[in-house]
């Protein structure tokens, strides 16, 4: 009986020894898998933030860049007249209350007739 009881602790010591090394791979195995997903979250959370903080000066001055074109906003953040940017940054100058009407084709002076 002593035989068999030295037998089946030996057999028992072994399956505890399979069982840690087992234990240890999978607590490994977590470890690793919460440092991913601290990299992924990083990966995601780092670009947000930066665009918060980089973004809105850039938008504002691409913004201001277009309102100019458009003929700029008021303070109320109505646009007055959205052609009055256009016609001061043309290259001819072009200012539509100094055209003399009678310069134009007809076509045009019938459209501005309506």
């Amino acid at each position: 009986m002593d035989e068999e009881i030295k037998k089946i602790l030996e057999e028992n010591l072994k399956l505890t020894q399979e069982i840690h090394q087992m234990t240890k791979k999978i607590k490994n195995y977590i470890n690793f898998q919460k440092v991913m997903s601290l990299i992924y979250i990083l990966l995601i959370v780092v670009p947000i933030i930066l665009g918060i903080i980089y973004l809105p000066p850039l938008l504002s001055n691409l913004l201001e860049q277009y309102r100019g074109l458009l003929g700029g906003a008021d303070a109320s953040g109505v646009i007055k007249n959205p052609l009055s940017g256009l016609l001061q940054g043309s290259p001819a100058g072009l200012d539509l209350n100094k055209v003399d009407p009678n310069s134009l084709p007809p076509q045009f002076r019938s459209l501005l007739k309506k």
